[in-house]
């Protein structure tokens, strides 16, 4: 009786101390932090959250191209493209930027090359641009129409024949598929040039 008493102590003792080693050890990792995984997409959304609101903002710049030539007429793509800006302009923050000259002739330099800003006619533009969005109904244009950069900066010469030939240099389907300019899977559209662009 009195080696089972004995043999019961040393189980119990055992059972306590192996207990005890446990919690010594889950309080050992309580400073390493949450090992339960996070929900996919915790980590990646916020960033594709800003990439998405940049772009957003990309869509309230009227470029260049949008005019004719170095005057204050706005070409029709620039029409259509004011007239979405107007119906979208209503449910976001953004401003309206227009992208200033950078293709004016200044007479005062030597060789006149077309290689300068022209502030006057940036601020005319931005009066026609503020005149049509108020005549639309606008009330605001004043103060969201701004002569600003454009958010993203644009390909120069040789970048933009680089990535215009990139899209002929596939090597699968003569460059219309794949990642080229339209076909079996990317590019502009998906079908072809016009498809979807």
């Amino acid at each position: 009786m009195k080696s089972l008493h004995k043999h019961l102590a040393v189980w119990s003792a055992a059972a306590l101390m192996g207990s005890s080693l446990g919690c010594s050890r889950s309080n050992l990792m309580m400073g390493m932090g949450d090992f339960h995984p996070k929900p996919l997409g915790t980590l990646v959304d916020p960033a594709f959250q800003d990439q998405e609101m940049n772009a957003e903002a990309s869509d309230f710049v009227i470029y260049q191209h949008e005019w004719n030539g170095e005057s204050t007429s706005i070409n029709d793509r620039g029409l259509e493209h004011l007239k979405r800006i107007y119906e979208r302009a209503p449910h976001v923050p953004f401003p309206i930027l227009i992208e200033p000259t950078n293709m004016a002739v200044d007479q005062n330099t030597e060789h006149k090359y077309p290689v300068n800003g022209n502030h006057a006619l940036d601020m005319q533009r931005r009066q026609v641009i503020v005149a049509a969005l108020t005549g639309m109904g606008m009330a605001e244009a004043e103060q969201r129409v701004v002569v600003a950069n454009a958010l993203t900066p644009g390909f120069q010469g040789f970048e933009a024949q680089r990535a215009y030939n990139r899209g002929f240099s596939n090597r699968t389907n003569g460059g219309f598929g794949g990642g080229g300019f339209g076909g079996g899977g990317g590019g502009f559209g998906g079908g072809g040039f016009g498809a979807g662009f």
